[in-house]
């Protein structure tokens, strides 16, 4: 891969934190107006739409595949999706947009511990100490970045648990999701696993009285924030994150998460008037550091691999040699 190319990979997975980060105040404006419950069906719709006519579009909607990939997909589906957008939105249902944006953060931590317990990562020191400064950057964000400190009371508790599933799901999500990615292409996994996860919410106007008439009630702003939360922060950022995953490891990817506390605090404090602070700033700054650290850690990984066997393959044909002789 090319510095070019590596380069449009590291700004789709920005773009991708970007997006992320304006989900959370999208989220939050239309649960002033929608239950939890209409929040998803509108995403799911979306989202679930986009990616059909995605797959029409590209000629070849559906590929062949091994029946162990189709139950992998299935089940990536319902924990990525179903899953993770339950929790989002009804613990956010519960949380500021600014506090529920912090509480992904964990994701990356999560990645790791989980692709390293199924050996798709090995952890250097220099990984350790990114993850390590990002996550000392998260923490300045979340105890300090408000200026008053997180209120964990009433009902915001279960709200940062349920929250706190998100991440752990989408980690699960996102290391179960690689080897796909060497066999079918990264659009076609990521529209498969979508429509799987959103399938099950398309019902819920069957079961759930009112949905309909509270989504036609939204106002200009509403359905704006919910093309961001459907098309965009759901849709086209899928997308790009498996464009990313296909290209780097899951830890690398991962830990552009660190940046979307940054993004979903500055989006909270344009729309919903939350309030930014300078120690936002310094957090903000010392997360994308983390972010390079771990990302030139990965890069010097991969050439020092590539270097060994490189010397490797030179050396093969004179061993074979000796090997033969004797």
């Amino acid at each position: 891969m090319t510095r070019a190319q590596l380069a449009l990979v590291h700004g789709s997975l920005l773009i991708t934190a970007l997006l992320w980060g304006g989900n959370f105040t999208a989220i939050k404006k239309l649960l002033e107006t929608l239950q939890p419950l209409d929040v998803v069906f509108v995403r799911a719709l979306g989202a679930f739409s986009f990616f059909v006519c995605y797959l029409v579009w590209t000629r070849n909607p559906i590929i062949p595949m091994r029946r162990q990939d189709v139950a992998r997909l299935i089940l990536l589906g319902v924990i990525g999706i179903t899953i993770m957008n339950l929790a989002m939105t009804y613990g956010q249902n519960l949380l500021p947009a600014a506090l529920a944006s912090l509480i992904v953060t964990s994701n990356p931590v999560w990645t790791v511990i989980f692709a390293a317990l199924i050996g798709q990562e090995h952890i250097t020191a220099r990984t350790v100490l990114g993850i390590s400064l990002a996550f000392s950057g998260f923490l300045i964000v979340l105890m300090l970045g408000s200026g008053s400190g997180p209120d964990f009371g009433g009902g915001k508790l279960r709200g940062v648990g349920l929250v706190m599933l998100a991440p752990f799901c989408f980690a699960i999500y996102t290391v179960l999701s690689k080897p796909l990615l060497a066999r079918y292409p990264p659009f076609h996994v990521a529209s498969y696993t979508a429509i799987c996860g959103t399938v099950f919410f398309l019902t819920v106007p069957l079961w759930h009285a009112g949905v309909i008439d509270r989504v036609r009630g939204l106002d200009r702003w509403g359905w704006f924030a919910a093309f961001f939360a459907s098309i965009l922060a759901y849709a086209v950022s899928y997308l790009l994150w498996y464009k990313g995953l296909e290209a780097l490891s899951p830890s690398q990817t991962a830990i552009y998460l660190y940046l979307v506390p940054v993004f979903g605090v500055l989006s909270a404090w344009l729309v919903l008037n939350e309030s930014i602070t300078g120690w936002l700033l310094l957090g903000g700054a010392i997360i994308l550091t983390g972010v390079v650290i771990t990302n030139t850690s990965r890069r010097a990984g991969s050439r020092q691999q590539s270097a060994v066997s490189s010397q490797q393959s030179v050396e093969s044909p004179g061993s074979s040699a000796i090997r033969g002789s004797s």
